[in-house]
C-alpha cells in the first residue's frame, strides 16, 4: 500500500498548504460544501442500511470536482486514481453484483487477490475505497472541531492523530506533525476557502453560510463513513498495516 499512501501524503499535505489566493468565484447562495451535501446524501440507503455504489461513486466524483474547483488540482487527481480503482471493478461485474458497497467488495475479496487478515493488494478497489475513507473520515473529524470552535491547527492534528497516524511509520508521522502545525491557514482563512470565497469577500453572513454548510456536510459524512467502516471490518478487509 506504499504508493497508495505516498498519493495521499502528498494530497493531504497539499490541500493544507494551498494560499486562498489560488480560489475562483464562488455561487451566491451555494457553497462547493453544500453541493457535497447534496451528492453524498443519497449513498446511504436508511432501509437497508447499506452504501450504494452507483450513489458513492457519484459523490466522490462530485467530490473531487469540488477540490478542483477550490484549488486543489493535485489532490484531485490523487483521489480520482482512487475512483478509478472502484470504477474497473463496478464496471466489469454483473448488475446484481455491484449494488452495494458490501457486494462489490465481497466479489473482489472471493476473488482470492488480498492476503489474510485484510492484506490489501495496491491495485484493489478495496485498496482505493479504504483510503477514500480515511481521507473523508479525515476531514469530518476536523471540521467537526472546527464547527465546535476549534483552532483549525489543533483540530488537523487531533484528526490526523486519529484517522491516519496509526497507518503512518516513524518518518511520516514526523512530516505531518511538523506540517500540520505550521501550515494550516487561520480559521477565517480556511473557511473562506471551503465557501470558495476571495478573503475580500468573506464576512459574517458569507461565514455563517459556510458553517451551516459545513455542518449539513457532517451530518451527511458521519453515518456513511460509520457503515463503510463496519462494512470493512465486517469483510476482513481492514488494512491495517503502517507505510
Amino acid at each position: 500500500m506504499n504508493r497508495m499512501c505516498a498519493s495521499f501524503t502528498i494530497g493531504l499535505l497539499l490541500i493544507i498548504a494551498t494560499p486562498i489566493h489560488s480560489l475562483r468565484g464562488v455561487q451566491q447562495g451555494k457553497t462547493p460544501m453544500s453541493s457535497l451535501t447534496h451528492s453524498f446524501e443519497p449513498v446511504l440507503s436508511n432501509e437497508e442500511k447499506y452504501l450504494n455504489m452507483a450513489e458513492l461513486l457519484g459523490a466522490c466524483w462530485d467530490f473531487s470536482s469540488v477540490l478542483r474547483k477550490i484549488g486543489q488540482t493535485t489532490l484531485a487527481r490523487d483521489f480520482e486514481s482512487n475512483i478509478r480503482k472502484a470504477e474497473a471493478l463496478y464496471k466489469s461485474v454483473p448488475s446484481n453484483r455491484r449494488q452495494s458497497l458490501e457486494s462489490l467488495l465481497l466479489l473482489e475479496r472471493e476473488s482470492g487477490i488480498h492476503g489474510p487478515n485484510g492484506q490489501l493488494q495496491d491495485y484493489s478497489a478495496a485498496t482505493g475505497l479504504l483510503w477514500i475513507r480515511r481521507y473523508l473520515e479525515f476531514h469530518l473529524d476536523m471540521y467537526s472541531a472546527i464547527l465546535a470552535s476549534r483552532d483549525p491547527t489543533d483540530a488537523a492534528i487531533d484528526a490526523y492523530k486519529t484517522q491516519i497516524e496509526p497507518f503512518h511509520g516513524w518518518a511520516l508521522r514526523k512530516l505531518f506533525t511538523v506540517r500540520l502545525s505550521t501550515m494550516m491557514p487561520p480559521r477565517e482563512d480556511l473557511l473562506a476557502m471551503l465557501g470558495n470565497f476571495q478573503p475580500q469577500d468573506f464576512g459574517q453572513k458569507e461565514e455563517q453560510m459556510v458553517l451551516k454548510d459545513l455542518s449539513e456536510l457532517v451530518s451527511i459524512w458521519r453515518p456513511i463513513v460509520m457503515q463503510w467502516r463496519t462494512t470493512y471490518e465486517d469483510l476482513d478487509l481492514e488494512d491495517i498495516r503502517r507505510v
